[in-house]
């Protein structure tokens, strides 16, 4: 079952060009490990010091086998220091997707 592993934090407004310079360095580097599928950086527009990053994953089991490496910590190293004091992260189940809910399969022709 893939995974959406979604990590906040806030950052420090004098930060924040260099703490998305870092997301860029970092999900290049992540790039192509086994299991991992895209990562998507987001900015609060209300309040432009707090940020989401959501990660897609296969699967849970794949996502800790990297969580759990120590390539994991030289990956993201970049990250760290912009966000060591308030980062949360938490990891979601993907149950459905827009794409796989089709309320209604047998749509009637028009007449």
């Amino acid at each position: 079952m893939s995974i959406r592993v979604v990590m906040t934090a806030t950052i420090k407004p004098e930060d924040r060009d260099a703490f998305e310079q870092a997301y860029l360095e970092v999900t290049t580097k992540v790039r192509g490990t086994p299991g991992h599928v895209r990562d998507i950086l987001l900015r609060d527009s209300a309040d432009g010091t707090r940020y989401s990053l959501i990660a897609e994953w296969e699967s849970e089991k794949l996502f800790r086998a990297w969580a759990d490496d120590p390539e994991h910590m030289r990956q993201s190293a970049a990250m760290y220091p912009y966000w060591a004091d308030s980062f949360r992260r938490s990891i979601y189940e993907v149950r459905a997707t827009l794409e796989s809910y089709d309320p209604s399969p047998a749509a009637s022709p028009a007449e």
